[in-house]
């Protein structure tokens, strides 16, 4: 969970002792993990470490954020970033990222940096606490960009965000519409992008991604080409009952698409059996990429 402290300190490197419990940790001596909780609460990571990319690419991620590894944040999915990359810089023509579900910014600022063709990035956050962080993240690229504090689905409204009961972390949480919600929610086609452009949809919204497709089906439609990139959680799959798949072959009827797992980029989907019987872990990243 992200505080809504503006006025922290900016460093470029982590707090010692912050680096002294990484250490405990990655030599499996006890004791570090203990230190850094320690060190949580009582306030000595309240600092903010801008992580500095290829590309005059810069992040700020606060010391206490315990949901990244700090000690590697320009390796944070790495394998993600790779196959985007590969296939999107293909060409040099210009593309538009969209960050649906976007916390404060770490992949849109790795897929930047990464990436030289994204020249504009549209990031939209729900959780007010995140989205303070991601303003501020966004300006630090040098790219076009603009942050929304809304949720993505298939209708526009309102909605809340409510908690899985195996996560009450502000990073599962999900969007349900409810008419008097205290989050505005809305569809990627009402912001009217321009048509034929290259388009890179990044999503991760807990359970929602077949509705921001639905959502986006104009937009997509009508791009030049599209690669949109998901989550596949067992737990969500579990309690929507979506199986990741229909996500890709609601994609296959905008356009026809090729689906690739980037843990298992080299493993051939079988669309005759659900996702998580071929795929064993609770997580992983699925491209699809139109042809």
């Amino acid at each position: 969970m992200f505080q809504s402290k503006a006025n922290f300190k900016v460093t470029d490197s982590l707090p010692l002792i912050l680096q002294i419990a990484h250490f405990l940790q990655h030599k499996g001596i006890k004791g570090g993990y203990h230190l850094e909780e320690v060190a949580r609460t009582r306030g000595w990571l309240d600092v903010l470490v801008r992580f500095r990319l290829r590309r005059d690419v810069s992040i700020d991620i606060p010391a206490y954020a315990d949901s990244y590894d700090l000690s590697n944040i320009p390796g944070y999915e790495h394998e993600l970033i790779g196959l985007i990359h590969s296939h999107i810089s293909k060409s040099e023509k210009p593309v538009l990222l969209l960050d649906c579900g976007a916390d404060i910014g770490l992949l849109s600022a790795l897929l930047v940096s990464a990436c030289d063709c994204i020249d504009k990035v549209f990031a939209f956050e729900p959780n007010p606490r995140s989205f303070q962080r991601l303003e501020r993240n966004l300006q630090l690229l040098p790219v076009d960009t603009e942050a929304k504090n809304v949720a993505v689905a298939n209708f526009s409204g309102r909605g809340e965000l409510r908690y899985p009961e195996h996560d009450s972390d502000d990073h599962a949480a999900f969007i349900v519409p409810v008419e008097q919600g205290d989050i505005p929610v809305v569809k990627i086609d009402e912001l009217d992008l321009a048509s034929g452009c290259r388009v890179l949809c990044k999503i991760d919204v807990e359970g929602g991604e077949l509705a921001v497709i639905e959502g986006a089906q104009k937009t997509l439609s009508s791009s030049s080409e599209f690669t949109v990139v998901f989550e596949a959680h067992r737990e969500q799959v579990k309690r929507t009952g979506i199986d990741p798949l229909k996500v890709v072959s609601l994609l296959n009827e905008f356009k026809k698409c090729k689906a690739v797992v980037a843990e298992e980029p080299d493993k051939v989907i079988d669309f005759d059996y659900p996702f998580f019987e071929q795929f064993p872990n609770r997580i992983y990243n699925i491209c699809v990429f139109s042809e």
